[in-house]
């Protein structure tokens, strides 16, 4: 006996506008009549299920956000190398920038008040924990220094959260900004020194 779960007209609607708005280089192009169109329903049912068109793109946000974060989690928790995991986890969230219009970027970085609540939680129930676990396997495969701690990689993260609020345009014009990301990473994961400086002169003590 079949024990497959069918998608509910709800599911059916979001994960259409998932599609509608990955393949559209404007979102508020993408009208309630051609969501309905492609899963398939009647614009009625995407009222009754979402009340308007900006409920529901926020449920599209949630979507996105639990798909990336189920993805990270399956990555951080493998087998693969170090260098894999990190390479693996940057370039979902780079395919994931690509792929979403501007209007749905800036809601998630600048933290829209409707949607804030739910990225927050997210981020402290959730996102720093793998960070906290992810770090734990680069110190132990050898590729994080050992002195660095929990407690300073959630501030770090904390930082970079706050600056990217600031400057959601860096992220919303990702194509257009995709040198610097990549510079932003390596100064995230690498610092910007070439040798390294005793700054604390712990070597004299």
């Amino acid at each position: 006996m079949s024990t497959t779960v069918r998608p509910t007209k709800r599911q059916k609607v979001i994960s259409s506008a998932v599609s509608l708005f990955r393949s559209t280089h404007d979102v508020k192009k993408v009208s309630l009549e051609t969501i309905a169109e492609e899963a398939r329903v009647s614009p009625t049912t995407i009222y009754n299920c979402f009340g308007n068109r900006e409920a529901l793109v926020y449920e599209v946000i949630k979507e996105l956000v639990r798909a990336n974060l189920e993805r990270n989690r399956a990555l951080i928790r493998s087998e693969l190398p170090f260098p894999r995991k990190l390479i693996g986890i940057m370039s979902g969230k780079l395919a994931l920038a690509s792929q979403m219009n501007g209007e749905v970027i800036e809601k998630m970085v600048r933290q829209d008040k409707k949607i804030a609540p739910f990225v927050d939680e997210v981020y402290e129930q959730e996102v720093k924990p793998l960070w906290k676990e992810l770090l734990a396997d680069g110190k132990k495969q050898g590729y994080i220094d050992p002195a660095l701690d929990d407690e300073a990689l959630l501030i770090y993260l904390d930082v970079l959260k706050a600056g990217f609020s600031v400057r959601p345009e860096v992220l919303r014009d990702f194509k257009e900004n995709m040198g610097l990301i990549e510079r932003l990473m390596r100064l995230m994961f690498y610092g910007f020194m070439k040798k390294d400086i005793d700054l604390f002169r712990k070597e004299e003590e």
